[in-house]
């Protein structure tokens, strides 16, 4: 079994999701193979060489919107993990991993947008402004 990241957006404890021109503007590289069919990206990373596979949502192309962000196999790449806190300037985004569900935001983000109970459930709220910091 793999280890997911998982990216949400929430506003007054509702999900918003994402614009997925943006976010796919955001998460692809020169070496990315969209698999619509299965609503992913495949994206590449150079140097090293290193590859992740984003599921944006099965619907994401023909309704312009992302539900939700989950990264298969999340990577370190320094280049994806940018990416990422970029995708979490994009609102009140939480971050979290299925391995650790202590939720990260970017510093600055208002974890008091998504509602209390989600909130305890995967634990005290910590705060990132590097991309390094998402790890």
């Amino acid at each position: 079994m793999g280890i997911e990241a998982f990216i949400w957006n929430y506003r007054d404890g509702e999900p918003i999701g994402f614009d997925y021109a943006t976010v796919l503007e955001i998460l692809s590289t020169d070496q990315t193979e969209p698999l619509n069919e299965y609503g992913f990206l495949r994206v590449w990373f150079q140097e090293p060489n290193d590859v992740v596979d984003i599921h944006l949502g099965r619907d994401a192309v023909e309704s312009g919107h992302v539900s939700g962000i989950m990264v298969s196999r999340p990577i370190r790449h320094p280049a994806f993990l940018e990416r990422l806190l970029r995708v979490m300037e994009l609102g009140d985004v939480m971050l979290f991993y299925s391995d650790e569900t202590t939720p990260v935001f970017r510093r600055g983000a208002d974890a008091g947008q998504y509602p209390a109970d989600l909130l305890a459930e995967l634990g005290e709220p910590r705060y990132a402004n590097t991309p390094q910091g998402l790890i």
